[in-house]
């Protein structure tokens, strides 16, 4: 399913920032609440697994703004050689 370039532009940056957020407040959490969770190894396990989510999500955004700007920057070279293969042909027909 393709998105558009705009969207997909807009949205990374919140993304990155969301994502960040999250890995900030677990690490936060862990650092405060440790003698509280050594009583419950699965809350350790779930906060684990949100950080390596969180990270997960922050690296997807990442690429995915990187992969957008080089469509975008594809783009537009592909419209430079068409002008200028429409200029070239403008020359050539026109010196017939």
């Amino acid at each position: 399913m393709a998105f558009p370039l705009g969207t997909v532009l807009a949205a990374a940056p919140g993304i990155i920032s969301a994502a960040t957020d999250i890995i900030k407040l677990v690490r936060n959490r862990k650092q405060t609440d440790e003698p509280q969770q050594a009583a419950d190894p699965r809350i350790d396990e779930l906060a684990g697994l949100i950080e390596k989510q969180a990270l997960l999500i922050e690296e997807l955004a990442k690429n995915n703004n990187e992969l957008a700007l080089a469509v975008r920057n594809n783009r537009l070279i592909a419209l430079m050689a068409t002008a200028v293969a429409v200029v070239a042909l403008l020359v050539i027909f026109l010196q017939a």
